[in-house]
């Protein structure tokens, strides 16, 4: 077997017919070329599994069914393994819906990818408010391992044993309950626990965003090669894989999957799917077909890579779709394989050409269909009449800004990060005080000025708002909820680009930063690619952020010239209370429903302005 894997779950099923439509563009509603196989029949035919997640909750729906058991040869419970769900009261553990998950993965001889046993959101209040001792947290940790691994021991072939136990930014553990009870430790407990009720079990440890090669995925390397290196049980990591179209860094992706098999590792994709901006054309679904296609392919071309498990069966039930998620706020949008009806999608077409031709077989699409599903998407946005550039004030150093679209930003500027203002006089200021979120008799506001000199941009955003709310969440994932300043750059050279890719960065700095010593707190979209120096300070009216990124970074190389343009974009969240933001504001008019976090092409513009007035 070619990936240290056993495989003695895969059985062949009837092929089903597919439709596939001539030309360039992949539907489901036209007549076949030729009857092809299931996703399943041609995963097994490679040997290798390709799954879904699934839920018992949607059993009532007979296409669910059917489109489970026929297209994937492998399950991941959604939620019915986790802790939360489990044990929901000390002691007491329910096991009613997992059960019936497995027995419909033994009725259709699928495999059932266990996920998972430790998890920061699914601990039980019992738990998260109660009052333990290490030993005693011990103990709770490993009598719910046991239990839970034991019950399904030799019928569950791998667990994914922690779950996002790493922070964000990469600076190490993130500060959940088991860490607070036991210490750092907890994490190689789990394993042992799991290993000791289940030695033949594969174990995984799985996280988001560390695909490709950042600081988060840099620091599961050190963790698991550690673990390696003492003996800690682990067999292998999973690589989540929530995408937006468009945004996958294959080449990075290779190379973690290519070091960390090194350490002799399994890697697995296992929760892929792919979003995209809300009043995004349909068009957008063929190059979601490209992604699918392109992180399958680097999987199969992987010999450390063993499983492909996308999130959800179809897109009426992906997680994505639900209102109350506060950062995708997509609500329609469609980023499986299956469509509402079951439709298969071109992302389906997509997965079954590239197991067919790793099968040996004959390929499912045309070279001209794939050539669209990897032409790029471009959002046509109408653009602002700049009129020429003008100074007010003679002693400014750059022209008037035009509000909402362009930013004119002096070099070669002298800027100090320090908190103080001094060094921007007679930049000029850009006010931003209207967005999709204005409470009433809204007293919160901003001005910002940009400017550059021989390696930096420089920001600078004065903050008016009477209560500041920092600190009560966190940092890295949740700073939108508390007051906090982003900017936004895209300097890839097509201000029309509508997903993000190397080169837009959205860099995120929380009001947290005041009075915090060391390295700055920085989130935001690819803010981990550049280098962001920054400073906020306290004022008698709110606070000032002073920041700083390089003009020539691995992912970009800025040559300020007058004229010369990157995409720009500001937003300001201010809150009231602790519980979440109450303002957010924005400059670009082009971002009338706070979508720039995911669509770059509603940046307006900084222009870059020669002065003669050195500074």
């Amino acid at each position: 077997m070619s990936k240290m894997y056993y495989r003695s779950y895969a059985i062949l099923v009837l092929a089903a017919l597919v439709t596939l439509l001539g030309g360039t563009v992949v539907t489901a509603n036209s007549p076949s070329q030729a009857a092809a196989p299931t996703i399943r029949e041609l995963a097994d035919k490679n040997h290798f599994h390709f799954g879904a997640a699934a839920s018992p909750t949607h059993f009532g729906d007979p296409k669910y069914v059917e489109t489970l058991k026929t297209e994937f040869n492998m399950l991941t419970p959604e939620n019915e393994a986790k802790f939360c769900s489990i044990q929901p009261a000390q002691g007491q553990f329910d096991f009613r819906s997992f059960d019936r998950l497995m027995d419909f993965a033994q009725a259709n001889q699928m495999v059932v990818r266990g996920h998972n046993l430790v998890w920061h959101q699914c601990v039980p209040s019992w738990l998260a408010k109660g009052e333990f001792s290490r030993d005693e947290a011990i103990k709770l940790l490993r009598d719910h391992i046991y239990t839970v691994v034991g019950r399904y021991k030799g019928r569950i072939p791998m667990w994914d044993v922690v779950n996002e136990a790493i922070d964000d930014s990469g600076s190490g553990l993130r500060d959940a309950p088991w860490r607070q009870f036991i210490g750092d430790d907890y994490v190689e407990l789990a394993f042992k626990f799991a290993h000791e009720a289940d030695p033949d079990a594969l174990l995984f440890y799985n996280d988001y965003s560390t695909e490709g090669m950042n600081a988060k995925s840099n620091a599961v390397y050190a963790m698991v090669k550690d673990f390696v290196a003492r003996g800690v049980p682990i067999n292998g990591v999973g690589l989540q894989s929530h995408f937006t179209v468009g945004q996958i860094d294959l080449a990075g992706i290779a190379q973690n999957m290519k070091r960390l098999g090194e350490l002799g590792l399994q890697v697995q994709i296992t929760e892929m799917d792919d979003r995209y901006p809300p009043n995004t054309p349909d068009s957008i679904l063929q190059q979601q077909a490209g992604d699918y296609r392109a992180l399958l392919d680097t999987c199969l071309n992987s010999k450390y890579c063993t499983a492909f498990v996308t999130w959800g069966v179809n897109d009426l039930y992906s997680w994505l779709r639900d209102s109350n998620l506060g950062f995708y706020e997509n609500h329609t949008v469609k980023p499986l394989l299956f469509d509402d009806e079951y439709q298969k999608k071109p992302a389906y077409f997509a997965v079954l050409d590239i197991l067919a031709r790793h099968a040996g077989d004959a390929p499912i699409l045309t070279d001209e269909q794939l050539a669209a599903m990897n032409a790029p998407i471009e959002a046509a946005v109408a653009e602002v009449k700049l009129p020429s550039p003008r100074k007010s004030d003679s002693k400014q150093l750059a022209p008037d800004p035009v509000a909402g679209a362009a930013y004119y930003a002096p070099f070669p500027i002298t800027i100090t990060l320090d908190g103080k203002t001094n060094d921007w006089a007679d930049i000029p200021r850009m006010t931003v005080d209207n967005g999709p979120m204005v409470p009433a008799n809204n007293t919160t506001g901003m001005q910002f000025a940009v400017a550059a000199d021989a390696k930096n941009i420089y920001f600078l955003a004065e903050v008016k708002d009477g209560t500041l709310i920092s600190g009560k969440h966190d940092a890295a994932t949740e700073w939108y909820k508390e007051d906090s300043v982003e900017f936004y750059i895209n300097a890839t050279g097509n201000l029309q680009i509508s997903t993000y890719k190397p080169g837009v960065v959205q860099i995120a700095i929380p009001a947290a930063n005041i009075g915090h010593s060391g390295t700055p707190l920085i989130a935001g979209t690819n803010s981990d690619t550049v280098v962001v120096q920054a400073v906020a300070v306290k004022t008698d009216d709110g606070y000032i952020v002073e920041a700083s990124v390089p003009l020539v970074t691995d992912v970009w190389k800025i040559v300020p010239l007058t004229l010369g343009t990157v995409g720009f974009q500001v937003h300001l969240n201010g809150a009231s209370t602790d519980s979440d933001r109450d303002t957010k504001l924005i400059w670009s008019v082009y971002d009338t429903k706070d979508e720039s976090y995911l669509n770059p092409s509603l940046f307006g513009k900084l222009i870059f302005w020669k002065t003669n007035k050195p500074k």
